[in-house]
């Protein structure tokens, strides 16, 4: 018999060994599901129900742990879709030049064929040749292609960390709305990472190729970007300390040290920048 989607989704959670969380029954846990599925992608509780086809209230007992009322098998199907919908909106964009590839990528992904995409992905990542100035948002849409079942999967961290490296390396420039996809996409992607190590590691290759973007362009943002995922991550305090006195070099003190204190992104480079500021 097959098992529903939350109920799998509890039979993943059960079969961890040290969960970030836990929960006292399946109920608990499918109700805290569906709240951080809302509060993931900034939905709220009505937008939740308009695009579940139910009420207000029925999401409220949804995620009220204490209701005896189980979520039915159609509306856990209907989750399972939505949060495909949800996921896809915020990592994938679908920008011109859009080549047939993917094209083909995105129709697979939106149709929950994900085996074929990886399929298509593997293949055209093996024939496109290194120096093709596709290949970076290439490697981008196929690492989607398997974070979007599996966020944490082996072969979705591989091909995010070399569409990154590819990005920064490569000189044939793409435009910034396309680098931005791609930077966006993998910023959203490491927020949507459990702590750990497998979170660090991302971040560290996120926030290595906005600095080889910076030392390409010298586009301050770039700079920007790495400190919000150094601070982010969390990547090491001394990541942070270089990041902000590099600014703070390039910018001067008064502009760092104001966008530092008033964004709550940079908060843990405040002490940091604290002590830079000191220094000059």
């Amino acid at each position: 018999m097959l098992m529903s989607y939350l109920q799998n989704k509890w039979s993943e959670y059960a079969r961890q060994a040290n969960p970030a969380r836990r929960y006292a029954s399946q109920r608990e846990f499918e109700a805290d599901w569906v709240f951080c599925l809302r509060r993931r992608y900034r939905v709220s509780q009505e937008a939740l129900a308009a695009m579940a086809s139910v009420s207000v209230t029925t999401v409220q007992n949804w995620e009220n742990p204490r209701s005896v009322k189980a979520i039915a098998e159609h509306n856990q199907a209907r989750l399972r879709d939505i949060e495909r919908e949800l996921w896809i909106k915020a990592h994938v964009t679908l920008l011109d030049p859009c080549p047939p590839y993917i094209k083909a990528l995105y129709d697979l992904m939106g149709a929950s064929k994900d085996e074929s995409a990886q399929a298509l992905a593997e293949y055209l990542v093996t024939t496109m040749p290194e120096k093709d100035p596709g290949r970076a948002r290439l490697l981008h849409w196929a690492s989607l292609a398997y974070s979007i079942g599996e966020p944490a999967s082996p072969r979705a961290r591989s091909l995010s960390a070399a569409a990154l490296e590819a990005l920064a390396g490569n000189d044939n420039r793409l435009s910034a709305a396309i680098e931005n996809e791609i930077l966006g996409s993998q910023f959203e992607d490491l927020l949507n990472l459990p702590a750990g190590e497998g979170r660090r590691q991302q971040g560290g290759n996120l926030m290595r190729a906005c600095e080889r973007l910076f030392a390409r362009d010298r586009q301050p943002a770039y700079l920007w970007n790495a400190l919000e995922v150094a601070c982010r991550a969390p990547l090491d305090a001394q990541d942070v300390f270089r990041l902000a006195q590099t600014l703070v070099d390039l910018l001067g003190v008064a502009p760092v040290r104001h966008r530092i204190r008033t964004e709550a992104s940079f908060e843990a480079a405040r002490l940091v920048f604290d002590d830079t500021a000191t220094r000059n």
